[in-house]
């Protein structure tokens, strides 16, 4: 079962669209390609074209130590739909990742991840993609509530889950440390 398709969403300075499934497998055997991939509507309203030819470069999908992992979660029974891609609108390079680890629980519940590329950190593109992400999935029928984790020691992530009007709700230690839990309600 897939989810419903993540819309495209076009930010100040990113498109935000639904992960290709063959930029997933793609990227397990070539770290520098590049890639037809569909804007969708407002960007080609805005940027002229709805198709074009993103690149994705060795640094996406961000932070991930286990590639075939994030692959296989990827493909995973029901996440299809969760996930999406942040392009740069000027560069037309994939320059981050922001998904769903699974499809909303039965109580509404749906935890996110993000990750941009490391050369794109520290320049609010996290929370500007992130933003639109999260409000889509605030937005369906099926999601009440919408968790994050981070590390402690993870400033810039506990920025971003700040800036986007996550509440602290649990704090917990793992084998690496403390980490966070955050939650944002749906109205």
């Amino acid at each position: 079962m897939t989810g419903p398709r993540v819309p495209y969403a076009v930010t100040p300075r990113t498109v935000v669209v639904p992960t290709p499934a063959e930029a997933v497998e793609q990227r397990l055997s070539t770290d520098d390609f590049y890639l037809d991939v569909d804007l969708g509507e407002q960007a080609a309203d805005e940027l002229g074209d709805r198709v074009a030819s993103v690149r994705f470069p060795p640094g996406w999908p961000g932070d991930t130590n286990d590639l075939a992992r994030w692959a296989a979660e990827h493909a995973a029974e029901g996440i299809e739909g969760w996930t999406a891609t942040i392009v740069d609108r000027a560069s037309l390079e994939a320059i981050g990742q922001v998904g769903c680890l699974a499809p909303p629980d039965p109580d509404g519940v749906v935890e996110i991840r993000y990750a941009t590329n490391a050369d794109q950190r520290d320049r609010g593109v996290a929370t500007e993609a992130g933003g639109a992400f999260v409000a889509w999935l605030l937005a369906q029928p099926a999601v009440r509530t919408v968790v994050a984790e981070c590390r402690v020691d993870n400033a810039a992530s506990v920025r971003v889950i700040e800036k986007l009007g996550f509440a602290l709700v649990d704090e917990r230690e793992d084998e690496q440390g403390r980490v966070l839990r955050w939650a944002k309600r749906a109205g």
